[in-house]
């Protein structure tokens, strides 16, 4: 029973707040499997069963005395006796007592309740670094292919002795460049690629054959340019080993937040969305204040000690007593008495004088103090929650600008390209501003990526301090 309230609780808080089906599974796969998640449940669970223990009467005395030798009384000797005795704490120091941890049990509650917002930013947070790599690789890939397009053109300028290449290559130039200035979170991105050392297992390419000396002093810019775009290959394909090697760090963490075994594939959406702020920005931070699982727990506490403070003052009055003792007697000899040898009940009372008062004033002022140091607690978490709110803010409105500029940049350096090709392709101009226009392309659609990213988890960072 208890596991169905969890799931459906869990259920009612995601709805709505991912951007993908497949990430609001993993959310849901993440609240029923995180050992973390599941300890601070069954920490709430505990706390709930110490209501009941500090609501109850403390346990009854029973007492039982045999007498060795018969006492002799007026109205028998007196063999045995039995007594039952109940102490009564002062009226409302119970109920105290469980208001008090009924509100600890709710602060739990509310930690439990931050511990799973946290988890869903760290699995929101994962699952966007994964989709990052995913379409980083996916570029260095179509880059890969664009330069090695490049290097057949070269190569057949300096076979030809510096003349024009001929239309298909520059066809297919223009062809690779179109899918580079594609306006779609799945063609760009955030990484710088260049300054990479030259993979050592790359295969290498054997250069052209060269001709005789004519050809080779009317070649020689050819050859250079077939060297200089086989550099850029290695380098790519350097960062792409790399960008390889980084995948199974990142779906081991991401597959131990939803507890499951380290190489269990991650399924991944075929795009990169942006994500949109769940409320008006100017309503984040009163939603904050009202729903953070931090300061809604802090609030439990003051309150849990506020109860405390009432139950310590009730301690040091008095507590009564209410009991019972049966006497066994035996009948005596030449008594006389109509009570001779009749077992006796008589009812009791007691009551306990606090007359110590120093720790009964102590323990009162004691839950003062930690019901101040609560309260200050209090306004410095909200205060940091307030500076978090700024800078996940900032982030999101810097993210949506480094969007914007990088489509706008990467659909002019696209086009740039294709204009310096086609030169190349027909001239032979210009080959180091070709490359370095292809880098700059490259650089500006992993920039369009890292940037939808960014947006993406500062969104998710929104959400957690809502406690979503």
């Amino acid at each position: 029973m208890k596991k169905k309230i969890l799931n459906l609780f869990v259920l009612i808080l995601i709805t709505g707040s991912a951007t993908s089906q497949s990430l609001d599974d993993y959310l849901i796969i993440a609240a029923e499997n995180n050992p973390n998640l599941k300890s601070k449940y069954f920490q709430y669970q505990s706390a709930l069963e110490r209501v009941p223990q500090v609501g109850a009467l403390p346990d009854p005395e029973v007492s039982f005395g045999i007498f060795i030798e018969p006492m002799e009384r007026y109205i028998g000797n007196q063999v045995a006796e039995i007594s039952i005795m109940q102490m009564f704490p002062w009226f409302g120091t119970l109920s105290a007592a469980q208001d008090e941890m009924t509100l600890m049990a709710k602060a739990r509650y509310e930690e439990f309740n931050e511990a799973k917002s946290m988890l869903f930013y760290e699995v929101r947070a994962n699952w966007y670094a994964l989709q990052l790599l995913e379409k980083e690789i996916s570029i260095a890939k179509e880059n890969i292919e664009l330069l090695k397009t490049m290097e057949q053109i070269a190569i057949s300028r300096f076979r030809s002795g510096g003349q024009s290449g001929g239309g298909s290559g520059s066809g297919g130039m223009r062809s690779s460049g179109g899918q580079n200035s594609t306006t779609s979170a799945d063609g760009m991105g955030g990484m710088g690629m260049q300054g990479q050392p030259a993979s050592g297992n790359t295969p290498s390419r054997s250069a052209p054959q060269m001709g005789g000396a004519e050809s080779m002093g009317g070649s020689s810019g050819s050859m250079i340019d077939v060297l200089r775009v086989q550099m850029e290959i290695n380098e790519l394909q350097n960062s792409l080993a790399l960008l390889e090697d980084s995948k199974m760090p990142l779906i081991a963490q991401f597959n131990r937040l939803l507890n499951r075994n380290k190489h269990e594939l991650v399924i991944l959406s075929d795009s990169i969305t942006a994500a949109q702020m769940p409320i008006p920005v100017n309503e984040i931070p009163e939603n904050i204040k009202d729903n953070n699982p931090m300061l809604k727990m802090l609030e439990e506490e003051e309150a849990a000690f506020i109860a405390r403070g009432k139950m310590n003052r009730k301690m040091g009055l008095p507590m009564i007593g209410l009991g019972l003792q049966y006497d066994v007697f035996q009948p005596r000899a030449h008594n006389e008495s109509m009570m001779n040898g009749k077992n006796m009940w008589m009812p009791m009372a007691t009551v306990t004088i606090p007359l110590w008062r120093k720790k009964y004033t102590a323990s009162v002022r004691e839950s003062d103090y930690m019901r101040m140091a609560v309260v200050e607690q209090k306004q410095e978490v909200s205060n940091q929650l307030m500076v978090s709110y700024e800078e996940a803010l900032k982030d999101f409105r810097d993210a949506d600008r480094r969007v914007k500029l990088y489509r706008e940049q990467t659909s002019l350096a696209n086009q740039a390209l294709n204009i310096l090709i086609a030169q190349y392709t027909t001239e032979g101009s210009n080959f180091e501003e070709v490359l370095r226009m292809q880098q700059q392309l490259l650089d500006y659609r992993l920039k369009y990526l890292d940037a939808l990213i960014d947006g993406n988890i500062a969104v998710a960072m929104m959400e957690q301090l809502m406690g979503r």
